[in-house]
């Protein structure tokens, strides 16, 4: 179902990432983390830049061998102008192109349109600075603030450069009576779009990638059937037509599935096809859609993760379990089953049964799975997976907590490496910022609180290998009612390596 964003507030001087003093209730706190710490010390320093800049402290902790952020929230309020501030986002998506152009979106709500940051020659490191992102405003929105989407965002940017010599980039943004597909030629500076994309019936919980030039796909749940429906334009986005649906329609799960995101593998085509009704003359490619679903008819439970395998560019699917994440009686739509793919084409997938966090890996585009069992230790619950498989290495973000489930508990981001890619190579789990305080209610819009994490976040890296983070924090402080999107990027310790992007 549709995750119903709560109401928003005014932007207010207040508390942000988290507060190391109980009287500085209106300061905003730029924060360096590193993820397991042995000492802390506070140095002054100022991190801001742009019209929103302010001074803000660092909070340094530091271990010898952990990975270190640095965190803020962006302002949303002067296009063209970097700096942190505040916005009324949530439920982020990130992606990095092959020019190291950072792109973040996040979603205002149904009808209130989405936002976009970007950074073009983004890099971790020593010198990076949460307050770097610039804001590009509202990709979806027909005015501002006002527009017929503003619901689950998810970006795509394409793997060649258009005629401008630029990579197109996609933001997709729901409506429930269609799909808003926003896409700018010129790296974020400008975007077209199609408010309301043709053949869309009425969905919920959209995904898409890109490949090529020019060609994106887009999944999504039909509400009418529950089927995982897929789009596709070879125009740039300008319009989308169906052209299948990700899930056999003869299999139980058709009618009963929790869907994931959808990657392209923009570097591997061995293997692949070309559809007899693709004309585009793009040529096969590989996709993949994630989703969990009964492992039979007799289940009652969303209780195994499955990835739906395309090798003709979207046309056709064969859907491949995992079959050593099957977990009898348990469901493992905590939220959401979540896919990746390396540049050397291995595929990486994650899922949570709300207890903890799980990861597999394939070789062979999903014919064969190798589990890791559950990695997230020394955690009471995680949940909200997100994996970013590289060149040299996996990194994989979830919210955590260590408090048993009540009012009093709180959450933060987790950040996890695998540095080998090896299926059991995972280091311990190291907690970045705290982002939430009371449970997490996953139930949509039955919820009648614990709503502010939404449903998901996001994690990709830049060809250093550099970790970029984009997460929902409450607002306007911890504990708060309401949601604001933070950014996190990498400044030292273990990286990995470059995307498949």
């Amino acid at each position: 179902m549709e995750r119903w964003r709560l109401p928003s507030r005014s932007a207010m001087s207040v508390v942000r990432e988290q507060e190391v003093s109980m009287h500085a209730r209106s300061a905003r706190w730029l924060v360096v983390f590193a993820a397991v710490g042995l000492t802390v010390g506070f140095v002054g320093a100022s991190g801001a830049t742009g019209a929103s800049a302010r001074s803000a402290r660092r909070r340094r902790v530091t271990t010898a061998a952990a990975a270190t952020f640095v965190s803020g929230e962006m302002q949303a309020q002067v296009v063209g102008q970097n700096g942190c501030g505040t916005n009324v986002a949530g439920e982020p998506a990130i992606h990095v192109s092959r020019a190291d152009g950072l792109f973040a979106g996040s979603e205002d709500g149904v009808g209130s349109g989405s936002e976009l940051w970007r950074q073009l020659g983004t890099a971790g490191g020593a010198a990076a600075s949460a307050c770097a992102l610039e804001y590009r405003g509202q990709p979806n929105a027909v005015a501002s603030g006002v527009g017929a989407s503003g619901g689950d965002i998810d970006l795509a940017i394409a793997s060649a450069k258009n005629s401008a010599g630029n990579y197109n980039v996609y933001v997709a943004s729901l409506n429930l009576a269609s799909i808003s597909v926003a896409t700018s030629a010129d790296n974020g500076t400008t975007f077209t779009q199609t408010p309301v994309q043709a053949g869309v019936p009425v969905d919920d919980r959209e995904w898409i990638a890109a490949y090529g030039a020019r060609t994106s796909l887009v999944s999504y749940h039909d509400i009418a059937t529950s089927e995982i429906d897929v789009v596709r334009s070879d125009n740039s986005g300008g319009q989308y037509h169906q052209i299948s649906q990700a899930i056999d329609p003869t299999s139980p799960a058709a009618t009963s599935n929790e869907l994931g995101n959808l990657v392209i593998d923009h570097t591997n085509t061995l293997g692949t096809t070309i559809n007899a009704l693709d004309t585009s003359g793009v040529g096969g490619f590989y996709a993949y859609q994630s989703y969990v679903a009964p492992k039979t008819s007799a289940d009652s439970t969303l209780d195994e993760m499955f990835v739906a395998v395309s090798n003709d560019g979207g046309y056709t699917w064969a859907d491949r379990p995992i079959p050593c994440s099957y977990a009898p009686g348990k469901d493992l739509a905590h939220n959401f089953p979540n896919v990746s793919v390396a540049p050397n084409g291995t595929l990486w997938a994650s899922w949570s049964d709300d207890t903890s966090v799980y990861t597999a890996n394939s070789t062979d585009h999903g014919k064969t799975w190798t589990c890791s069992g559950a990695i997230s230790t020394g955690l009471s619950r995680s949940i909200f997976p997100w994996l970013a498989a590289t060149a040299n290495g996996v990194d994989l973000v979830y919210y955590g907590t260590t408090d048993p489930t009540g009012p009093n508990m709180t959450w933060s981001v987790y950040f996890q490496q695998n540095p080998t890619s090896a299926p059991n190579q995972w280091a311990a789990p190291q907690m970045l910022v705290t982002v939430h305080k009371g449970d997490v209610c996953e139930g949509g819009v039955s919820c009648t609180g614990g709503r502010q994490l939404l449903d998901d976040f996001g994690i990709d890296t830049d060809s250093a290998g550099y970790a970029h983070i984009v997460y929902s924090h409450d607002a306007p402080s911890l504990g708060g009612s309401s949601t604001y999107t933070g950014y996190a990027v990498q400044t030292g310790g273990q990286t990995v390596g470059a995307p498949n992007n």
